[in-house]
């Protein structure tokens, strides 16, 4: 006699993503600045990205190329379908791109910082940097408003804050000469 095998039962359909996703960054995320955020999807973020880039007269292979993400990925987001985020830096990098706001860019896609205080400190580092090194009187030579772009988002927080502690430094006593003289070795005899 023939065996007839039971029909399978169907499979669940996959479950719709949730509205309103709170992204926590690894414990290695977290370590290198990643922040936690709420994620609510928002139905006119796709227009407004699509718009954004096509103001900066790209196509949408280049965008997807100067973001670092596969052209699939720009093209889900700017037609409106579900995409994964890791980090809010991808929306950084868009803002950068194409010129906006941070925040600004943020509130268009429904992120919302769970530790706002780090979209502030970012966007203050990003003003420091360069109200740092195009002051007249701190101002690397040759340095101007085009070179700033050359500083990645870490080199720039890490010169702000050279000159916060070179501050405290200087308020504590501190002198450049004591940085810059050579340790003089015990028992050196002159």
């Amino acid at each position: 006699m023939p065996r007839t095998s039971k029909p399978s039962p169907p499979k669940p359909a996959p479950a719709a993503p949730k509205e309103g996703v709170v992204v926590e960054p690894s414990p290695l995320g977290r370590a290198s600045g990643e922040v936690a955020f709420y994620r609510e999807h928002n139905a006119t973020f796709g227009p407004y990205l699509r718009k954004l880039r096509e103001e900066r007269g790209l196509s949408l292979r280049d965008a997807s190329d100067q973001l670092g993400m596969t052209f699939a990925k720009l093209q889900k987001m700017e037609t409106g379908g579900r995409f994964r985020i890791d980090s809010v830096e991808l929306f950084g990098q868009i803002a950068d791109l194409y010129g906006r706001p941070r925040a600004e860019v943020l509130e268009a896609a429904g992120i919302r910082l769970l530790e706002p205080h780090a979209l502030t400190k970012e966007l203050d580092d990003e003003d420091a940097f360069a109200r740092l090194v195009l002051h007249p009187a701190l101002r690397p030579m040759r340095m101007d408003d085009r070179f700033l772009d050359a500083f990645s988002t870490l080199q720039k927080r890490q010169w702000v804050e050279f000159a916060k502690r070179m501050e405290a430094f200087f308020h504590a006593g501190g002198t450049i000469a004591s940085i810059l003289e050579p340790p003089v070795e015990e028992g050196a005899s002159e």
